[in-house]
């Protein structure tokens, strides 16, 4: 059954009706009703379903964060273990650990305290996006911006 029947049915009774002087026949009325019956329980069921999707979405997000703090939490152990076997290996050398070669390499890095500050040596990082609270305002004001356009949207509710 498909939930658009119950608007081809409509248009039908509308095209009897006008031809009829206003008469529709109770077979076809009969008829509206029960596409309408199936028409409502098809959408209820469609309604189930996004609800269905919208909580397995939800599910899937926590999951998400809960494989990432996983993630972490094991990024947080490797580093620990590396800090506990950096010194014993520097003290030691290069040596096997049986299917394992363990060394150390020179490197250099910086590291900055949160008060530093001297300008010569700082960067500005600048992210550029739309604004598009600002265009939307611009277009609704009368301007044209290339580019960029006001679109309607239809957005379901279902509650």
């Amino acid at each position: 059954m498909n939930i658009y029947d119950v608007v081809e049915i409509e248009n039908q009774i509308d095209r009897i009706a006008e031809a009829n002087e206003g008469e529709i026949p109770d077979e076809l009325l009969m008829e509206l009703v029960a596409k309408q019956t199936e028409s409502i329980v098809q959408i209820e069921k469609l309604c189930r379903y996004i609800r269905h999707l919208e909580t397995f979405g939800e599910m899937c997000d926590a999951e998400i964060d809960r494989i990432g703090r996983l993630k972490s939490g094991a990024i947080n152990r490797m580093k620990s273990i590396k800090r506990y076997l950096t010194p014993y290996v520097v003290v030691r050398g290069k040596f096997d650990a049986g299917t394992f070669r363990l060394s150390t390499r020179k490197s250099t890095g910086i590291e900055i305290d949160a008060d530093f500050g001297v300008p010569e040596f700082m960067r500005e990082t600048v992210t550029v996006a739309p604004d598009k609270a600002k265009i939307k305002d611009a277009i609704l004001g009368g301007a044209q911006l290339p580019g960029a356009r006001i679109i309607e949207k239809d957005n379901l509710q279902i509650k």
